[in-house]
């Protein structure tokens, strides 16, 4: 079930239940130190030119010093408390979004969801700082000048209320406002941030093709509507901010206007006057905060809008038994489609032996990767059964099928940093001695040798290595897991014909006493395939050997003649 923006603020509030009534009780005893002061000053007022006032100066300044000291105290314990409560909500995001199923991030943008974690969780601070815990010192300080005002002077309480009730009226309808467009504000970042990140992934594409300006104008496009939507969160505020100075200056007026005549009617004494103005501003003042308060919590609440909408996805599952080592795949009447219920995979039965090399071809759009991607149990078929050996797929815990299944994606993902870190990404405890052999399987020692070994720093997103490079760096990694299973997604598809050798004889140093299942994009590279599945629509148009297909399936003649299986 969903949970609503402010229960979630509440829930993260309960959180940090202790320091924030820590903070709550110092700003309620500010509270009252705040409203002593204009006591002492009536009386002070009182007592000049009657009696001795020293005593009561200091009393005065005792109480500033010490309201000082606890507001200090009070706002460093609400800042510690809100980076706190930050940092949980992304480390909690962190997790969260590292365990959802491969089907949510088809559906978000990387940048946008990069957003959430940072920009929308940033907004969450501000309702500790500014928020509730101030909203509660500053009604105490608010309610407590009300009853003595009220001791002062019932009418002209009476006035000021009326002004500061139409204006609190006012400031809560529009805060919905704020709530609604932080939303979008925070919605519109996310698509610039995604613009941006798709921009900056391709930049040298972008660059190649010339395509600067239309790609600027774009991202000028969602930054336009980040703005709209800032500044139609700055018009309602410019409304709410205004309302509070004009409920302050219209009700210090009346208090001046009326209280001048009641003082000179000799209804109220000048020192009566005096506390009650006084009173006045502790009422104007926390006003304003409540009204802060109020706008700040809408704006926290847009922002955990956006969060829950990532947090309430579920999470990959992670019921099921753990695998038994196996070696072999079964796909048995599998069927499949994505978001768009468009078919991908059609009533696929196929066995891939173990210890065998099976190659899967097939034109462009046929479902040779979603075969992998199903293996890999980054989706479940929507009908039909997968098996790893003897066991149903659908029974097995993710984890463990990935244990035994090892994978590399056609384009291989190399981390930011170095060579070591790339190598132990699934293998931690992997020694310096098992990451150079990995790298001496796939052709790679040498080349890491003359630069500087395994801390060679690779820049982001392995820029610093070829295409072949990269595949050959990602099929090291998977090495160094000794999968009994391991899936290549077109590893020659991208790499000229020097690279595309290397590849291979890494591809058959990795083969040995493994089940190696290759989507083909090249012909060199099936043709030594123990079997070879032919797929055309989603559908088997064939299994065999390269010698028997090329004499039963007209679709693979027609893919083997042209040298490139699409």
């Amino acid at each position: 079930m969903k949970s609503s923006p402010f229960r979630a603020l509440l829930a993260m509030l309960a959180h940090h239940k202790g320091a924030l009534t820590l903070a709550v009780v110092l700003s309620l005893v500010g509270s009252g130190l705040g409203l002593a002061q204009p006591l002492v000053i009536n009386r002070l007022i009182s007592t000049v030119g009657q009696g001795p006032i020293a005593h009561l100066a200091w009393i005065l300044v005792g109480l500033l010093v010490v309201s000082s000291v606890l507001g200090a105290f009070q706002s460093y314990l609400l800042t510690v408390t809100a980076e706190t409560a930050v940092k949980a909500t992304r480390h909690d995001l962190i997790s969260h979004l590292l365990r959802l199923p491969i089907a949510v991030y088809d559906r978000h943008r990387t940048g946008d969801l990069v957003t959430r974690l940072g920009s929308d969780t940033t907004i969450i601070r501000s309702a500790f700082t500014g928020g509730l815990v101030s909203a509660i010192g500053g009604l105490a300080t608010m309610i407590g000048a009300i009853i003595l005002m009220a001791m002062v002077d019932v009418f002209m309480l009476g006035l000021v209320l009326a002004v500061v009730t139409v204006t609190l009226i006012a400031v809560i309808g529009s805060s919905t406002l704020i709530q609604r467009y932080t939303k979008r504000a925070q919605e519109a970042v996310g698509d610039l941030g995604a613009g941006m990140d798709r921009a900056l992934v391709a930049v040298r594409t972008i660059r190649a093709s010339g395509a600067q300006d239309s790609v600027e104008t774009g991202l000028r496009a969602d930054a336009d509507n980040a703005w709209l939507q800032g500044v139609r969160i700055a018009r309602v505020a410019a409304l709410i901010f205004p309302a509070t100075g004009l409920a302050m200056q219209g009700s210090f007026l009346l208090v001046l206007g009326i209280g001048g005549a009641r003082v000179a009617a000799g209804t109220i004494t000048v020192a009566d006057l005096v506390t009650f103005v006084l009173y006045l501003f502790m009422v104007s003042m926390p006003l304003g905060t409540i009204f802060g308060a109020i706008t700040t919590i809408r704006q926290a609440m847009g922002a955990i809008e956006r969060i829950n909408q990532i947090m309430d996805e579920e999470p990959e599952s992670v019921d099921g038994s753990p695998a038994r080592p196996a070696r072999s795949v079964r796909f048995d009447d599998v069927s499949f489609s994505y978001s768009d219920d468009t078919p991908v995979l059609v009533d696929v039965s196929v066995d891939i032996p173990a210890g065998t090399k099976t190659a899967i071809v097939g034109p462009s759009g046929s479902g040779k990767s979603t075969m992998l991607a199903l293996i890999e149990r980054f989706y479940d078929p929507d009908s039909g059964r997968l098996y790893l050996g003897d066991q149903d797929m659908a029974g097995l815990t993710r984890a463990s099928v990935r244990g035994i299944v090892g994978y590399v994606e056609q384009e291989a993902a190399v981390l930011a940093g170095t060579v070591r870190d790339n190598l132990l990404l699934a293998t931690p405890d992997a020694t310096d001695e098992q990451c150079w052999w990995a790298l001496e399987q796939v052709n790679l020692r040498e080349r890491m040798e003359e630069a500087e070994g395994l801390d060679t720093v690779l820049g982001d997103r392995g820029l610093t290595l070829s295409g072949g490079q990269r595949q050959r760096l990602a099929l090291a990694r998977m090495l160094l897991m000794d999968s009994p299973i391991l899936l290549l997604d077109e590893p020659t598809s991208a790499v000229d014909s020097q690279n595309e050798q290397l590849i291979l004889d890494a591809i058959d140093a990795s083969a040995a006493d493994r089940t190696l299942v290759v989507v083909a994009h090249r012909l060199s590279t099936v043709t030594d395939a123990d079997q070879i599945i032919v797929l055309d629509d989603g559908r088997v148009a064939g299994v065999g050997t390269h010698a028997s297909l090329m004499e039963s399936s007209e679709l693979y003649r027609d893919l083997a003649s042209r040298q490139l299986l699409a």
